[in-house]
């Protein structure tokens, strides 16, 4: 995926080396090895007829996890740390942006963190992402917007950055992605 940065007014950070690996691994082919994931997935769900994946999160969430493990880095979950550099890759729901922020503050004031960097999609790839959901997840809109509304009562070491696809997977993965994935419903039942 492709990483656009920026820095909060009160802060003009110098990228550590960790920071500078960590947009390498997220630009190495994440978005098209968990496109072919989640494709691969979603076709063999529905040719067996089981309930498909709607949302592929899971599979960048996946990819990311093993790219900053076998790069030395510690942490699962959208959450990593290497030397003195905090990552949060986050495809999370919108009411886990506060906690984000925090945990961020913390490792800086309480873990001496010297670069803390949370990174989120922006909408049009929440999109593409998860149809279902996108408005309810974490976009780089909803986080900058918040950061920069924290000018004056934050002042730890933070980078923000906007997630866009960089590669992509074949044609017939990338025309799948963007076809409409429709919410599964639950129909009640009479008891």
């Amino acid at each position: 995926m492709k990483t656009r940065l920026l820095a909060p007014p009160w802060t003009k950070p110098t990228l550590t080396d960790e920071t500078s690996e960590a947009l390498e691994i997220i630009s190495s082919n994440v978005w098209k090895d968990a496109s072919v994931r989640f494709s691969a997935e979603r076709d063999a769900k529905i040719k067996a007829g089981k309930s498909a994946p709607k949302g592929m999160q899971r599979y960048l969430n996946e990819i990311l996890v093993e790219r900053f493990n076998y790069h030395g880095w510690d942490g699962d979950s959208g959450y990593f740390i290497k030397e003195k550099t905090w990552i949060r890759v986050t495809f999370r729901h919108q009411m886990s942006l506060g906690s984000d922020i925090l945990d961020a503050l913390k490792v800086c004031k309480k873990e001496g963190i010297e670069q803390a960097v949370i990174l989120a999609a922006n909408r049009k790839t929440l999109n593409i992402i998860s149809p279902n959901d996108a408005a309810a997840i974490v976009s780089f809109e909803k986080l900058e917007k918040e950061i920069l509304s924290l000018y004056g009562a934050l002042d730890i070491p933070l980078l923000i950055g906007e997630l866009t696809p960089l590669t992509s997977a074949s044609k017939d993965v990338e025309a799948e992605l963007k076809k409409e994935r429709y919410r599964d419903l639950t129909i009640p039942t009479r008891q």
